[in-house]
Parts: C-alpha cells; sequence; structure tokens
C-alpha cells in the first residue's frame, strides 16, 4: 500500500512538472487584445503599492463587466507592484500557477465525487481516475488561450474559487448525507459558500454561477440524500432550484425583453441569431475538449456561420434537437451513470452566461475553462475503468498514451502562443475567412516592418513584411467588406506607403459609406480612432473638409457618443485649431459625462497653457466632486505634480 501511495505521488508531481515545463516557453509570449485597455494603457493599475489608496484605486480600474472585477485587478495590481512593469513573463506565470492550483482543487473535487459515488474498485482506482481527469485538463491544448492570455486571469480566478466552493460543498453535503446536519452547521456552510462565491463574481461575474453547479452535484451526485435516508422534498426541491434560473431568464423575455435585447444595438447579430448559433457553438466546445484539434483552435473565431433561422443552416435544428437528446438520455442513465448527466449539466449551467442570452462577443476558447472540468472526469473514467479489468494491460498504459498526445499538442500550440508573428500566422492561416485573424496577422506584420531596423532586418525583408502586411488587410476586407478596420489600415497604408493604388480604390469613400448602416462595434471605434490619428499626422494629405465630414456623419448617427467628440479634439488639436473651439468641445464632452476623467485632464491641460488659473482649478474641482469614489484622487495629484503644468506665480 505504502508503494502504491509512493508511486501514485511521484505520477501525480510528474504529471505537474510537466505542465509547468510544457507552459513554460510561453510565459515571454505577446499581450494581446484585452491586455491593453486593461493593463497596459491603464495607468491606475499601475501602481507601486506603497500607497494604500492606490489598491483600492486598482482593483476597481476595470471597466469589464459591472462589477469591475476587483480581485483579478488586485492581482495584476500586485504583479506591477512587485516587478515593476507589466512583464508578459510575470503575468503568465502567475497565470500559469492558478492553473496549477485549479488543477490540484479538481483533482480533490473529482476524488470526493468519485468517493460518495464509489466508483472503481478501490481507493486507488478512484485515485487513478481523479488524477487522470486533472491531468487531462491542465494538459488539455484548449486552455492554452486561458493561461497565456494574461487577462484570462479572471477566469482562472473565478474558476479556482469556484472549484474550492465545490470542495466545500461536497465536503459538508456528504457528512449531512450521513448524519444530517444542524441549523448553525447549515449556515455555517452557506457563509462559506457565499463567500467564495462572492470571491468568484468578483474576479469575474461568470462566478456568480458557483450556487447553481453546487445545485448540479445534489441533483447528480446526492439526489436528496439526508441522514441516511432519501429526502422526497429535498429531491424535488433540488430539481426545481435547477430549473428555476432558465424559467427566471424566459419570464425576464416575456415580460421585459428590451432590458436584453437594447444591449444588442452595438452588434451585428441578434439575440434570436445568438440563442440559435450559441446551440450549434457548444457542439463544437465539446468536440474541441473531446477531440482536441488544434487546427482548428485559435484566438478568434468570428469566422463560424451565423444562425439565421432553424434551418440557415440547417444544423441549427440537429444542434438543437442533439441537445433535447443529451438531455433526455443523461436524465435518464442517471442512476446508472450520474458522471454522465453530471458533466453534461456543469458543462450547460458553466456556459450559461456567458452562451446565452447576453450580448457578448459570440465565441471565445476560455469560456470553456470552467465548464469543461466534468467532462475531463468523463473522459478519465472511460480511460481508467475498463483498463483495471483487463489483465493483460496495464492500467498505466491508455492513461500515458492520452496524456502524451495531449502534451504533445500542448507543446504546439504553446510554441505558436511564444511568437506575437507565428501566433497571428497560424490564426490567418488556419481560419482564413476570420477577419479578425486576418487583422491580427497583417497588423503583426507592419510592426515587424517598423521595428526591422532594431530586429536587424534586411531592406528586402522589411519589404516583404510591408507587403504581406497590406495583402492580409486586402484579404481581410475581401472576407468581410462591412469591417471599418480594414478600410481604414487600407486607407493608412496606401496613403502612406503604396501612393499609387489610391488611385485605383478610394478606400475613404467605401468608409463614408459603410458608416451609413454600419452598427459600430468596439472594434469599429478603435480602428476610427487610429484613423483620425493619421489623418491628425502632418504627413496625411487628406483634406480638413474629408476628415470632418466622416466626423460630422458620425456624429449625426451617434449624437451622445463621446469618441466622436475625442475625435474631433484631437484631430482639430493636432491641426492648429483655435483654443476657443477645443474648449467647447472638451466642456461639451464634460457635460454629458461628468464622471469621466479623459475631459478634465484635457480642460486643465489647456487652461495650464494660457495659465488660465480660475478654470484650471475649477474644472480640478469639478473633477473631485464628480469622483465621488475617488477613483482618480492620486491621477489628480500626478497631473499637478507634473513639472510641465505652469506653476502659479508667488503672491
Amino acid at each position: 500500500m505504502m508503494r502504491q501511495t509512493t508511486r501514485f505521488q511521484w505520477l501525480a508531481g510528474l504529471v505537474l512538472l510537466l505542465g509547468v515545463l510544457l507552459y513554460l516557453p510561453g510565459l515571454p509570449g505577446p499581450l494581446l487584445f484585452d491586455d491593453k485597455p486593461a493593463l497596459t494603457v491603464n495607468p491606475l493599475v499601475q501602481i507601486k503599492g506603497g500607497v494604500f489608496d492606490e489598491w483600492r484605486v486598482a482593483a476597481l480600474s476595470s471597466g469589464s463587466g459591472p462589477l469591475r472585477r476587483p480581485i483579478a485587478m488586485l492581482s495584476f495590481a500586485a504583479n506591477h507592484a512587485i516587478a515593476g512593469d507589466f512583464s508578459p513573463l510575470w503575468l503568465k506565470a502567475v497565470n500559469l500557477g492558478i492553473h496549477l492550483a485549479a488543477a490540484i482543487s479538481l483533482y480533490f473535487l473529482c476524488l470526493t465525487i468519485l468517493d460518495e459515488l464509489a466508483m472503481g474498485r478501490d481507493k486507488q482506482t478512484r485515485r487513478l481516475v481523479a488524477l487522470t481527469a486533472a491531468a487531462i485538463w491542465l494538459l488539455h491544448p484548449l486552455n492554452v488561450s486561458t493561461v497565456l492570455y494574461a487577462v484570462q486571469r479572471m477566469a482562472q480566478l473565478a474558476t479556482l474559487f469556484v472549484l474550492a466552493g465545490l470542495l466545500l460543498f461536497m465536503h459538508y453535503r456528504r457528512r449531512w448525507a450521513r448524519a444530517g446536519a444542524s441549523t448553525g452547521e447549515v449556515l455555517a456552510a452557506a457563509l462559506w459558500l457565499l463567500l467564495l462565491t462572492l470571491g468568484a463574481a468578483l474576479s469575474k461575474e461568470n462566478g456568480a454561477l458557483l450556487p447553481w453547479l453546487c445545485v448540479v452535484l445534489e441533483v447528480c451526485i446526492f439526489r436528496g440524500l439526508w441522514s441516511g435516508h432519501p429526502c422526497r422534498w429535498l429531491g424535488r426541491a433540488s430539481w426545481l432550484a435547477l430549473l428555476l434560473p432558465v424559467a427566471l431568464v424566459l419570464v425576464l423575455l416575456a415580460v421585459v425583453p428590451d432590458f436584453l435585447v437594447a444591449g444588442y444595438a452595438g452588434r451585428e447579430f441578434t439575440l434570436e441569431e445568438r440563442l440559435l448559433t450559441q446551440a450549434r457553438l457548444l457542439w463544437h466546445y465539446l468536440g474541441w475538449l473531446v477531440l482536441p484539434n488544434i487546427n482548428d483552435m485559435g484566438f478568434q473565431h468570428d469566422d463560424i456561420v451565423l444562425s439565421a433561422g432553424l434551418f440557415a443552416p440547417w444544423t441549427t435544428l440537429a444542434a438543437l434537437l442533439a441537445w433535447v437528446v443529451t438531455l433526455v438520455a443523461a436524465v435518464a442513465l442517471r442512476r446508472r451513470f450520474p458522471l454522465l448527466l453530471l458533466a453534461v449539466l456543469f458543462f450547460l449551467v458553466g456556459h450559461s452566461m456567458e452562451s446565452s442570452v447576453w450580448p457578448l462577443e459570440m465565441v471565445y476558447e476560455h469560456r470553456n475553462y470552467l465548464p469543461g472540468t466534468m467532462l475531463c472526469l468523463v473522459l478519465a473514467a472511460a480511460i481508467v475503468i475498463p483498463a483495471t479489468s483487463s489483465k493483460n494491460v496495464s492500467v498505466y498504459y491508455p492513461i500515458f498514451g492520452v496524456l502524451a498526445v495531449l502534451g504533445l499538442l500542448l507543446f504546439v500550440r504553446v510554441q505558436y502562443w511564444s511568437d506575437e508573428l507565428a501566433l497571428s500566422r497560424s490564426n490567418a492561416s488556419r481560419h482564413p475567412e476570420s477577419s479578425r485573424s486576418n487583422y491580427f496577422y497583417a497588423n503583426a506584420l507592419l510592426r515587424h516592418y517598423r521595428r526591422g531596423e532594431q530586429r536587424g532586418l534586411s531592406d528586402t525583408e522589411r519589404t516583404e513584411s510591408l507587403l504581406l502586411s497590406r495583402h492580409y488587410f486586402e484579404r481581410m476586407y475581401q472576407t468581410n467588406d462591412r469591417d471599418v478596420a480594414a478600410l481604414a489600415m487600407l486607407y493608412y497604408l496606401d496613403s502612406r506607403y503604396f501612393t499609387r493604388l489610391q488611385e485605383q480604390v478610394d478606400w475613404l469613400a467605401a468608409l463614408d459609406e459603410l458608416l451609413d448602416n454600419r452598427r459600430l462595434q468596439a472594434s469599429d471605434w478603435n480602428a476610427l480612432a487610429m484613423l483620425f490619428e493619421v489623418f491628425a499626422a502632418e504627413s496625411d494629405r487628406t483634406d480638413e473638409a474629408t476628415a470632418l465630414g466622416l466626423l460630422d456623419k458620425l456624429a449625426k448617427r451617434y449624437p451622445e457618443s463621446l469618441d466622436v467628440l475625442r475625435y474631433r479634439y484631437n484631430y482639430l488639436s493636432a491641426r492648429g485649431a483655435e483654443q476657443m473651439y477645443l474648449l467647447a468641445l472638451l466642456q461639451t464632452g464634460q457635460e454629458r459625462a461628468p464622471a469621466d476623467p479623459w475631459f478634465y485632464q484635457r480642460l486643465i491641460y489647456e487652461y495650464s497653457l494660457n495659465a488660465d488659473f480660475h478654470n484650471l482649478y475649477r474644472y480640478a474641482g469639478l473633477w473631485l466632486q464628480n469622483d465621488s469614489n475617488r477613483y482618480h484622487l492620486h491621477e489628480i495629484k500626478r497631473l499637478f505634480d507634473a513639472p510641465s503644468l505652469p506653476q502659479a506665480d508667488s503672491p
């Protein structure tokens, strides 16, 4: 027995070591996409750590989600305070540490579930199943886009809190199933679960699913068992609690549909299209988990066809029917194969927040980080338990075979994620119809061209990068001619590097026409910001009337948009417009958004230029007055400490 335990401990240690070694090459990889607004251009989270209030401000500095995700942001602030900057290596090293901790938590959760179900002939078999489940999840290549995507620490921390909460629930619930519990013990457990739910939700909002996932465990594992006897009312209550959130969403859709539909104003798809498409996407996710084909994986998946109806495409109806059959079969077989029902319900409930009615992006791989855990348990049980019955083949052979395949796939995928150019190239080659994949590759090539001299590239290599960049931007446009970023970047490249091509295609005219009916999304606004920076450059030949015409069109379509005011101010400021006009724009923005620091910063700057200290201090006072939570107190202090700010004469 001691020998088996020692062997098992060595095996567990080797699995963890393998996970570390396989992920190590990806730690210095690039910061991507949402890493920029959340971290690298967010001054509030870039703290030194010596002032207590900086930690409070950093915790609340995220614009993601209604809860601001303070626990995750605190961890990023700690990263910056300790390392001195947002080094990709240290950011992702912490992510890897969280991944290892989550895998260990998953092992203990799976072991507790298996012990309760008494699956496997002995304790050693159950430990081996639990370890295999945790190892599959730890080494699964699908999780690369969570672990090596710095900002997805939010999803990781939420998962870690949820796994801890489920483990706590199993600890208490197993005891209650045999000996019952006092009211005080139930309340104590409920308070601990509430605390862990808060920790999960304050890391990322889908952590609030912890109580619902506890209900899934109750339905699948305990089935109302209390004090050694089936409790009929508890069993019925657990099924009611399982279905209640679904019923509440249906009531919400029926009674106040505008509450949900309004959020789709900035999307190129409707609520109905999202729900129908998600039915298909959930099968995509399952496919990636069960049969991981890294050629299908990628950072962006905007090439997936939307479902416009049940038969458009026909796989929409097939997906919906398949889910109905799967659920019915899992419920019917729940006593014989309880892990099947557990995996199905856990997967669906785990996806219920990000893959349902809310107007989020359509698909991301990191959404499977938590929902896929119980599926790994089913896969592990299917591998290990039959193998223990074989007298001719060691149980370790199929385990090592599966982990070897996963390790190889993980190794290959991590290599891509270790380099921006390699990652974006692989995404573009595997997803040629994805406009975003083409954009990221083209942008990476453009940066490669600009930094070519520093990297010692020859003129030929730099020219090749520039030509390839334009090729992929044009392919992006051909893939989706309604993409604002493609038009903006093609205009930029042709006006700066390929001036003769400007005579062939008028990209600005195409953009002007597109702005008449395109629902602008976050990526579109970012592209427009870049475009107006190009317009503002001294070398740009676009006449002022064209630039102002685009701004006027945007202002007409989005009269309350603060971004349009920002673009106009930046453009006119760079072009040397009169200060009176610039101040009027900033004052309009301040009146529309009294708590927005952007307008106060520039108002204070503009008034400092002509030493108008009356208005300078007036707007500083308004900023403080409207910043009731004092998020920007230290920013205001730094602004007045800046040496570029003119100082008043001594009296």
